[in-house]
Formats: C-alpha cells, sequence, structure tokens
C-alpha cells in the first residue's frame, strides 16, 4: 500500500487552527456566561420596573453579541471535532458523553434564538405598564439563555474532560 500523499488531517476543516479557535471559543464563553449572569441577575429589579433601562440595553446587547460569537467559533470547530473527537473517540467508547454533546448544541441553538431576541428588544423595553406582560417574557428568555450558558459550559468543560484526563 503506498503511503498517502496527503495527511489525513489536512481533509478537516481548519484542524491547523483548532486550538486557537478553541481559546477563542472559551474566551467567548467566559464573556457570554458573565454577561449572560449579569442579566439575570438584573430581571428582578426590571420586573418591578426599576431596572436602569441603559444597562439594560448594554447587557442584552452584549449577550446578544457574545453569543453569536461563540456560536460562530463552535461551529467552525465542529469538522473537526466531529471527525477527530467524536467519530474516533466518544462514540466508541464514551457514547454518553457524545450524546451530552448533542444535547449541548441543540439546547445552544434554541438559545441562540432567545439571545438574539434579548438584543433586538433589550433597547426597545421601557417601564411603561403597557410593557410589563413584555417584560416577563423578556426576563423568561433571559433566564433560559443564563441557564444554557451555565449548562453549556459546564458540560462543555466535562465533554474536553474526557479525553484529556
Amino acid at each position: 500500500m503506498l503511503p498517502c500523499a496527503v495527511p489525513p488531517d489536512a481533509h478537516t476543516f481548519l484542524f491547523g487552527a483548532r486550538k486557537l479557535l478553541l481559546i477563542l471559543h472559551a474566551a467567548a464563553a467566559i464573556v457570554l456566561i458573565g454577561s449572560a449572569t449579569h442579566h439575570a441577575l438584573r430581571m428582578p429589579a426590571f420586573l418591578r420596573g426599576k431596572g436602569a433601562l441603559r444597562l439594560e440595553r448594554i447587557y442584552a446587547r452584549i449577550v446578544a453579541t457574545a453569543y453569536v460569537t461563540v456560536y460562530l467559533l463552535g461551529a467552525l470547530l465542529y469538522p473537526t471535532y466531529r471527525y477527530h473527537v467524536r467519530a474516533l473517540f466518544l462514540d466508541r467508547h464514551h457514547p454518553m458523553v457524545s450524546s451530552l454533546f448533542d444535547l449541548k448544541e441543540n439546547m445552544a441553538t434554541i438559545a441562540l434564538l432567545l439571545a438574539l431576541a434579548l438584543g433586538a428588544l433589550g433597547g426597545r423595553l421601557t417601564n411603561d405598564p403597557d410593557d410589563r406582560l413584555l417584560v416577563r417574557v423578556y426576563a423568561g428568555m433571559s433566564l433560559f439563555v443564563a441557564a444554557t450558558a451555565w449548562f453549556n459550559v459546564v458540560s462543555g468543560i466535562f465533554i474536553v474532560s474526557v479525553r484529556s484526563v
């Protein structure tokens, strides 16, 4: 059998940049988890009509921007993960961990839409009593995005640690 002229890793999209992408993905996740947590913690005051609207708008936009950044970096990492980690290791040796990743990604996709909605609505909400129902929905979305960010960070660290420990 002749040796392969092209290394097998060369066929995986952005394989050479995987470590840099993983570091950027983790750094963006730190920004996301911090901003989403602060945003969710501000919701009780906002529900009582005492939240600072300017700060609310800032956090909502940071959450939306950080979420999109984390999601896009994760999407760039996915081809390398799919072949080199999942197919060659997790599916064979740790199928439950592989399923946890699927759950994490499905939750991330749902929360992405809500994070974008937070960014869009954050600048439009007021303390007007007519907005109370929308503010409640907005607070629920904020809580879901923060909880999903925490779940994804913790499960992501666990998934990465399965092979490295």
